[in-house]
């Protein structure tokens, strides 16, 4: 399945061909323009119906232009990891940090969940990755055990109920990944006026 945004603009390889709107629907409440997301099963039928991919996967609590926002304009796994460590002491905190980065509210409970579990599950692992200052890849390219036990414990679940990855949305990370394990492709979407 491949996650799209309804566009009025024809798109070509994941290019822009022609500039248009996205909806021409304006949200009363908020003064931005309304956008759809579908799920189709080939690129092709997405790109036949005037859709552009935004990322490989189901639809689900991440699929927002908001949090592909959020996914492309900064490195998320420093960020989210203060979080978690916010979350410690309260998950009330751990909410308001993921909210200031700039999730949408779905995206956040997701994240919290994953936070929260791979806090339960991994704890000792990571706080011994933290404190030896451990890289994120071991020298074979592999994770570390921290975010080995994160991709075991958590990552599954994180993957289905998000829809959006960084993998699955072409974004690069801190964390080296095999390259069969990302969805490439380039991200040029139009807003309008400049």
């Amino acid at each position: 399945l491949f996650s799209v945004v309804a566009s009025q603009c024809s798109v070509s390889s994941g290019i822009n061909a022609e500039y248009g709107q996205w909806s021409g629907n304006i949200d009363p409440s908020s003064g931005l323009q309304k956008y759809r997301l579908k799920n189709f099963a080939t690129e092709a039928e997405a790109a036949a119906a005037n859709y552009s991919i935004t990322h490989k996967g189901h639809c689900a609590s991440c699929s927002t232009l908001q949090d592909l926002g959020v996914y492309i304009r900064q490195n998320l796994t420093d960020s989210t990891r203060k979080c978690g460590m916010e979350g410690i002491v309260s998950k009330k905190a751990q909410k308001k940090c993921l909210k200031a980065i700039g999730f949408s509210k779905p995206c956040i409970s997701i994240w919290s969940y994953n936070i929260y579990n791979t806090r339960s599950k991994c704890f000792w692992t990571c706080m011994w990755s933290k404190m030896t200052d451990e890289p994120f890849n071991k020298p074979d390219g592999s994770l570390n055990d921290c975010l080995q036990c994160d991709e075991d414990k958590s990552g599954p679940n994180f993957k289905y109920f998000s829809g959006r990855t960084r993998r699955n949305s072409g974004i690069p990370s801190s964390i080296h990944r095999p390259d069969s394990q990302v969805y490439h492709m380039e991200h040029c979407y139009w807003y309008g006026d400049l």
